[in-house]
């Protein structure tokens, strides 16, 4: 069977061991000179602090949140971890977190994303459309994506993929309408019409299994943060730098100085100039900021007494337009207690964030035909103002050489990491992991 290709919601996660800490920022002995502030206690900070700790520089984390992992966080309040952020890790050969795994002796399940019943009727008995016409479906997307692939070459900079689907698939057939919202929405977390023709499907993949942690991603966050300094709560306005070094200011006011920052915020983040330089960014790396696109992927996560759903498949895809999810992925797969995972992506998934939780849960409900859970959480992380999306995408009019002016450091003080920084594996966990050791590299080396 045609295999769907699922990066979905990942950003970043490391393989160095953990170290005793050595030194604090502002305190403590300096290593070389380099005294490094990090900006964010997300998966490309907490590697690139580790490194940089683990080589004996003095290193100080700051995180807006209350907690560690930025658009990684692993929620235990339904009575088992689930990842309301990232959730899998995309490819196993050549992965570097697969390092990080063994380290921690963190069980992973196998997620096959074409071991998927399509229903258009609720979830229950018989309201699954018949294999034979899922595996029809699934042909004819893999040869619609085949057809395009040609396509992209050739295509202008203002090209998006939403002209190039119309010409080889039948847009208002609701199989192809899951087909989209399932693999092009939810997995890019953005609409046809905002993606870029021309580097559609251009990203790195790794080969090797899709996996799901059930203990979480943030047993693997935790082993990698410890020993580090990490203050949490502290949120960083402005970051000015000069000839004589850094000047990192928080929300409280407090000013902290040191050698190099790196800023591993997310771009939605930057978009919103969230943060002030001085001196400003230059205009390359501005424009970069504003032409890459950032998107959105949303969870809604049921928790029942019991299942009133069948252990098989790994995943139910909801046929029609604009449902209030389009995938539904079985906890029953990888959870200890009775779960179901609904996905969203793009404008979809946008102009829902402003319904009420209980607004939310009734639609999946009635579309599931599910009974009422006994608990349930619903994310918004284009509301949230440390994050203002989930993960960025080559957007129409950008391209890899705004994502390569993104990663270029500034004035040989600022240094930015971030999966929206990695050119092959952007939006990925272990690309948001090998950019926080890709900066770390290059102070260590300067």
């Amino acid at each position: 069977m045609p295999t769907l290709t699922r990066r979905a919601f990942t950003l970043g996660m490391g393989t160095m061991a953990a170290a005793p800490l050595l030194a604090a920022c502002g305190g403590g002995r300096e290593s070389d000179g380099r005294n490094v502030v990090v900006v964010g206690a997300g998966i490309a900070g907490l590697s690139a602090a580790r490194r940089l700790t683990d080589a004996g520089a003095s290193v100080m984390v700051l995180e807006a949140r209350t907690r560690i992992g930025g658009r990684i966080w692993t929620d235990t309040s339904l009575g088992t971890p689930v990842d309301l952020g990232a959730a899998w890790m995309h490819g196993t050969d050549g992965n570097p977190l697969m390092g990080l795994v063994d380290e921690v002796g963190a069980r992973t399940v196998e997620t096959d994303f074409d071991n998927v019943a399509l229903l258009d009727n609720g979830l229950k008995d018989g309201a699954a459309i018949d294999a034979r016409s899922t595996a029809a479906t699934l042909r004819t997307w893999a040869e619609a994506m085949a057809e395009i692939g040609p396509l992209t070459e050739n295509a202008g900079p203002d090209a998006s993929l939403d002209g190039a689907l119309a010409d080889v698939v039948n847009l208002d057939d609701p199989l192809i309408q899951w087909c989209v919202a399932s693999s092009i929405t939810a997995e890019y977390a953005a609409d046809p019409d905002e993606l870029a023709l021309r580097w559609f499907g251009h990203e790195g993949e790794l080969s090797g299994p899709d996996l799901i942690l059930p203990g979480g991603y943030g047993q693997l966050l935790n082993h990698l943060a410890r020993g580090l300094t990490v203050k949490l709560g502290t949120e960083v306005t402005r970051i000015g730098h000069d000839d004589s070094g850094v000047r990192v200011e928080t929300v409280r006011g407090d000013v902290i100085a040191a050698d190099r920052v790196i800023v591993t915020v997310p771009l939605g983040v930057l978009k919103a100039n969230a943060v002030v330089f001085d001196p400003p960014l230059p205009e390359l790396k501005r424009q970069a900021i504003d032409r890459l696109g950032f998107g959105l992927l949303d969870k809604v996560v049921l928790r029942f007494d019991e299942p009133f759903w069948p252990q098989d498949p790994d995943t139910f895809g909801i046929v029609g337009r604009d449902q209030p999810v389009c995938d539904v992925v079985n906890g029953l797969r990888f959870a200890e207690v009775p779960l179901l995972v609904g996905l969203r992506g793009g404008s979809n998934a946008l102009v829902r964030e402003s319904h009420s939780d209980d607004q939310t849960v009734a639609a999946v409900r009635a579309t599931l035909r599910a009974p009422d859970p006994v608990g349930a959480l619903v994310t918004r992380w284009a509301a949230d103002p440390f994050a203002r999306g989930s993960y960025s995408f080559l957007a129409v009019g950008s391209s890899p050489a705004d994502q390569r002016a993104l990663a270029e450091p500034v004035g040989g003080r600022v240094a930015f990491a971030g999966e929206a920084t990695h050119e092959e594996f952007f939006s990925t966990v272990h690309g948001a992991y090998l950019s926080g050791l890709r900066e770390a590299e290059r102070i260590l080396g300067s």
